[in-house]
């Protein structure tokens, strides 16, 4: 089993005998450790070094996966705007090498940047074409996400209609496909959209299966996220003994995982509070 420590002595031993190639493959394993663990910053550095060493060699193809890969780092950093170069020039190489599934993969995560950036028309078009060359390589699986990526664009695009036809479709894919991470987030995708079109009592019924999907699951995240957003929605229906019950349910697990969702949550109860005084 690779180790951190091992691949860099993989490296040392690589620049020694002046071997590219092997030296960009220790950097891109590092990189790969290190965004599991959710190590970004190091891994974007690592990433970097093994896409530069790989396009040095010539290897095009192993350059555009450490370019995908250094583009979702970029994204979980915060940093879009710096993760559309990598991620375009991921997509130019894929195509130019005819690997449809790395530059579906990339154009997902370009997507993803693009909706960082709130220029939710770029994002719809590059989910669009995830979907395309899903069905053409008749991948269910990336057909998937290409789907709830566009249900939540358009949602955020308020583009409410077309979010739901997406997620309608994404829903019965997950279903056959017993994806029930999948469905926690469509789950709670519909129930954003029904919000939005002030359908609040469905809202909070969708809000409750993705809070009791993620429960089977084990998922602590996707449950205080379920509780936060059905508590909004009980706000909206003046509920507001519920909403308090399930918002503070909510912010003790963000406060047990030390989430970032912990200070808007916090916001909302005051809120809540405040209108009850």
């Amino acid at each position: 089993m690779n180790t951190i420590e091992s691949l860099l002595e993989e490296i040392q031993a690589a620049q020694e005998a002046e071997d590219r190639f092997l030296e960009g493959q220790a950097n891109s394993k590092i990189g790969k450790l290190l965004l599991e663990r959710n190590i970004y910053l190091d891994a974007v550095q690592y990433y970097q070094r093994a896409a530069f060493l790989f396009g040095e060699d010539n290897r095009l193809n192993h350059q555009a996966r450490s370019l995908n890969h250094l583009g979702i780092c970029l994204v979980l950093l915060n940093l879009p705007e710096q993760a559309l170069q990598p991620l375009t020039l991921a997509i130019k190489l894929a195509e130019d090498k005819g690997d449809l599934s790395l530059r579906a993969a990339a154009g997902g995560n370009l997507g993803l940047a693009y909706s960082a950036l709130n220029d939710y028309t770029k994002a719809i078009k590059a989910h669009k074409s995830v979907l395309e060359t899903a069905e053409s390589l008749q991948d269910q699986s990336m057909q998937l996400n290409a789907l709830i990526n566009l249900a939540d664009s358009n949602l955020q695009n308020k583009n409410f209609q077309s979010a739901l036809g997406f997620a309608l479709v994404a829903f019965d894919l997950a279903k056959s496909l017993e994806s029930l991470p999948s469905l926690v987030l469509i789950y709670d995708l519909l129930g954003m959209i029904s919000s939005r079109q002030q359908d609040l009592r469905s809202a909070v019924d969708y809000h409750q299966q993705a809070y009791l999907t993620a429960k089977s699951i084990g998922d602590l995240q996707r449950q205080g996220i379920a509780l936060a957003n059905q508590g909004l929605a009980l706000e909206g229906l003046t509920e507001l003994d519920k909403a308090l019950q399930v918002i503070e349910q909510a912010q003790e697990i963000f406060s047990t995982l030390k989430s970032d969702y912990l200070e808007k949550t916090s916001k909302d109860l005051e809120r809540i509070k405040t209108s009850m005084s």
